[in-house]
């Protein structure tokens, strides 16, 4: 974001508060005299910035001196008519703001330099906030996706990164699914895609979040498909290991039926219920007898009732 202020010689005090409130803020800004400029150098700046402060000194007065220059007036109803006719984004100050009533019909008025610092933080998060969009929709165009939640689910089944943070820079929600009920983060445990799901789960995606395909959770899912790092990740987030799927079988129970050693050793570490029993009424242990899991089941099996 980019600032320039338009005032007169006069005015340097105050604008140079102003600059060192830029400065500390870390914003980019610029002063335009029109005692000094050239109409070349006024159109110029103008053309530069995206925020404006303006000290509208001869359009306040109502009436004008005799010793008030009048290129100076000139350059004042230049700048204010670009400003609104192709920016829009316009603050101005004077010590009398009522004294505009009528000439800038809408634009922001104040009074103190007080007034003028809160005004220019919230326009610098607008300001932020609509780059980060039109960053966004560009990037989603060249990667010929729509900019609506079909082409975010694109973006995360093709592993589209860049794309996908675009997506959710501009606002699109993690809870966002497929119309068969296959939400974001379940997208990208399925695929294997550490580094998206990192991604969603940096922008708050649940973990618990059901896909209505499978009746599954993330974890579920990352333990059917023996991804021990994607469900080591969910784990140390503090996704559920309880949840149950529709056959009444944990994360643990899946993991064993499946020989799953390792990840079902990874379960047991952080606290996965061992008594849960599916809808057969077995339990991690029976199923760890079952198949001839030794070492789980020993580990387990103090555990049955």
């Amino acid at each position: 974001m980019k600032v320039l202020m338009l005032g007169r010689e006069k005015h340097i005090n105050i604008i140079s508060t102003m600059e060192k409130f830029f400065e500390l803020e870390k914003v980019d800004s610029d002063l335009l005299c029109f005692d000094s400029c050239t109409d070349m150098e006024l159109i110029g700046k103008l053309q530069d910035s995206d925020l404006f402060l303006m000290f509208p000194e001869s359009l306040g007065q109502g009436c004008l001196s005799p010793e008030t220059d009048c290129s100076c007036r000139i350059f004042e109803a230049v700048a204010a008519g670009y400003v609104l006719a192709h920016k829009g984004r316009m603050l101005l100050f004077i010590h009398e703001p009522s004294k505009l009533s009528g000439i800038f019909n809408g634009v922001p008025a104040v009074g103190s330099i007080g007034e003028a610092l809160s005004y220019f933080r919230r326009e610098r998060k607008v300001f932020e906030s609509n780059k980060r969009l039109l960053d966004a929709r560009r990037k989603i165009s060249e990667a010929h996706l729509s900019f609506s939640s079909a082409g975010m689910i694109q973006a995360v089944e093709y592993g589209m990164h860049s794309e996908t943070q675009a997506f959710l820079s501009a606002g699109f929600s993690t809870a966002t699914e497929t119309p068969e009920g296959l939400p974001l983060l379940n997208i990208a445990v399925r695929n294997g895609d550490v580094e998206i799901c990192r991604l969603l789960m940096s922008y708050d995606a649940s973990l618990n979040i059901i896909a209505r395909d499978r009746i599954t959770s993330p974890l579920m899912d990352a333990v059917t498909a023996n991804n021990q790092e994607i469900t080591r990740l969910l784990i140390e987030a503090g996704a559920d290991l309880n949840y149950r799927n529709r056959n009444g079988q944990s994360a643990l129970i899946v993991a064993i039926g499946s020989r799953m050693a390792e990840i079902a050793e990874l379960l047991i570490e952080n606290g996965a219920d061992l008594s849960i029993k599916d809808s057969l009424g077995m339990t991690a242990a029976e199923y760890a007898k079952l198949f001839s899991l030794t070492g789980l089941y020993e580990k387990l099996s103090i555990f049955e009732t």
